[in-house]
């Protein structure tokens, strides 16, 4: 593997979409090692889907900022691994709701429980307003992203 910190000079130069590509590829390879059930892009479903019971495929397919036919494939693939239920909505039947299952709680408790102890083991060395610094500019750095893309 590339050792990314030989040669501090590079880090000026190098674009931050890089280093969040390389950590996506990272993540991805403990999720294949530690969670073979699912995906970085489930785990990313699940836990949106967690956070808004009830929700849609369209209006997940609205917060995801994926096709609707997207949606509908990776819902499936859930619901076979019995990780989502669609539902239909009291108030009109056509309308497909989604929940995540108790199986899904679980996986999701469990690898966000690892992750906030990688944020603090990470943050350790850094004080609160630091972290809390550094959390801001992932989060404009991501809406910036989100205009650039959708400007483009």
């Amino acid at each position: 593997m590339i050792d990314l910190n030989s040669g501090d000079e590079r880090i000026p130069f190098t674009p931050v979409a890089l280093y969040i590509d390389y950590i996506s590829i990272q993540y991805t390879k403990y999720l294949k090692d530690n969670y073979p059930e699912i995906t970085p892009r489930d785990f990313t479903y699940l836990s949106t889907i967690h956070h808004n019971p009830g929700l849609t495929q369209r209006e997940l397919s609205e917060i995801l900022f994926v096709s609707e036919a997207n949606v509908a494939q990776i819902i499936k693939r859930l619901e076979k691994n019995e990780l989502v239920h669609r539902g239909s909505d009291e108030n009109n039947k056509s309308k497909k709701i989604l929940n995540v299952t108790d199986k899904a709680k679980l996986i999701i408790s469990s690898l966000l429980k690892e992750m906030y102890e990688f944020d603090s083991k990470f943050f350790e060395d850094y004080s609160d307003e630091e972290a809390e610094k550094f959390k801001k500019m992932i989060h404009a750095y991501y809406d910036w992203a989100n205009l650039f893309v959708n400007f483009k």
